[in-house]
């Protein structure tokens, strides 16, 4: 349950798209700098609580998590959400996100189902 100060409490519901999670998981795997992470950390609280319809919606054609979550952040902050929570909070829906994203084993079992 993430608790988002005064836009509320909400479930983690990680995106559908396998492609939107990769655009995060793949710049947190690519060592972020501070202010990247923190941006990354709330951009996925964007994404996950995207069910909710409490935050800005990320722009798939824009393939930013970044820059969205730099809108992400203000908003949170705004709402109470400390920069620490933002950080605990974020890594946790990355963590869901990756989850997401089949892995090589997971691929080439598939394969030889069919």
């Amino acid at each position: 349950m993430l608790d988002l100060g005064k836009l509320g409490k909400h479930e983690i519901v990680t995106p559908s798209s396998m492609a939107t999670c990769w655009d995060f998981v793949a710049i947190w795997g690519g060592e972020p700098n501070r202010a990247q992470l923190a941006r990354l950390c709330a951009g996925a609280i964007g994404v996950c609580v995207d069910h909710a319809k409490c935050l800005p919606a990320y722009r798939i054609t824009d393939g930013d998590p970044v820059g969205y979550g730099h809108t992400i952040m203000d908003r949170l902050l705004g709402s109470g959400v400390t920069p620490g929570d933002v950080y605990n909070m974020g890594v946790e829906c990355l963590i869901a996100m990756t989850k997401q994203i089949p892995t090589n084993d997971a691929v080439e079992d598939t394969a030889n189902f069919t």
